[in-house]
């Protein structure tokens, strides 16, 4: 009898670790695939944020050449205090053509020379069409993609045909005497 017990024992104990080892690999096997589940899905989400980042780097680069590309327009600003609506019209549309030779030059040579544009516009004078004169004083230069003038206005009260006459009256004629 006591044979008979000690095989019964060892197949009892054969019979637990096969069981308990198939318990822990069934357990382990499930860890596993929850695992490579998980592997896969960061892999996938490591791939789409690669991507989306090289999709922002290609974006900062377009928008860096944009802002290296130069002057796209020109925008004038009146300051207070403001003449008649259409003088400050008429002056804004003059300033504007005036200027419009900047457009499409990098921002970075206009930067370079903003003190020649402020001695060129120091003091401008305008003869609209109805025959008042104008000057303008640039206050503020905004360089960027958009080149934006902040100008004062003053309406002269000479009458502009007489200057142009007195200037013309001390004018050398041409012809020899």
């Amino acid at each position: 009898m006591s044979r008979q017990h000690w095989k019964r024992y060892i197949a009892i104990l054969v019979i637990g670790i096969l069981l308990g080892g198939s318990v822990v690999l069934f357990l382990y096997g499930k860890e596993m695939e929850e695992m490579m589940l998980v592997k896969q899905s960061l892999e996938f989400q490591n791939k789409k944020l690669y991507e989306e980042n090289l999709e922002l780097k290609k974006s900062q680069n377009i928008s860096r050449r944009k802002l290296t590309t130069g002057i796209e327009e020109v925008r004038v600003t009146v300051l207070d205090p403001k003449p008649h609506p259409t003088i400050e019209v008429q002056v804004v549309e003059w300033m504007v053509k005036d200027l419009s030779s900047l457009k499409g030059k990098k921002v970075e040579q206009v930067a370079e020379v903003h003190q020649v544009l402020h001695e060129m516009l120091r003091r401008r004078e305008y003869v609209l069409p109805d025959r008042t004169m104008v000057e303008v004083r640039v206050k503020t230069v905004v360089i960027g993609r958009t080149l934006h003038l902040f100008v004062s206005v003053e309406v002269k009260k000479d009458d502009v045909l007489k200057k142009v006459a007195r200037n013309f009256l001390f004018l050398r004629p041409y012809t020899p005497t």
